[in-house]
């Protein structure tokens, strides 16, 4: 609630906050038959902080949707550069349009759907 508020007033990208309860739950979920091979896998993930790992991890099994095969190939590119996974996964209505020729109304927005869905996505777990 306070994300939504403070993207209408200021805009920009908020930073999920993805803990190790909501990540657990999410590979639980998400890889009932496999969430041990795939905590392995995640831990091939590069970061300077357990925040940022978790995160970076969040995404890529957004992005992987369920998808078991997809996950090493979203792990190197986000070992690669990790913002190629996290757009995708956090911010894709901000990736795909170019926001420096739109106006702030129309950046709030884009970033306010973004936050939106994730947070939407998150509440699954």
């Amino acid at each position: 609630m306070f994300e939504k508020i403070r993207i209408r007033m200021f805009g920009g990208q908020p930073t999920p906050n993805i803990t190790d309860k909501v990540l657990d739950s999410i590979i639980q979920k998400d890889y009932p038959n496999n969430s041990q091979g795939v905590k392995r896998k995640l831990e091939l993930i590069t970061s300077y902080s357990k925040k940022g790992k978790n995160r970076f991890a969040a995404a890529v099994l957004k992005l992987a949707d369920r998808d078991l095969s997809k996950i090493d190939s979203l792990i190197e590119t986000c070992n690669d550069d990790f913002r190629d996974v996290v757009m995708q996964a956090e911010y894709p209505r901000v990736l795909k349009d170019d926001l420096d020729d739109k106006d702030t109304a129309d950046k709030k927005m884009a970033y306010l759907a973004d936050w939106t869905d994730y947070s939407n996505w998150l509440k699954k777990y």
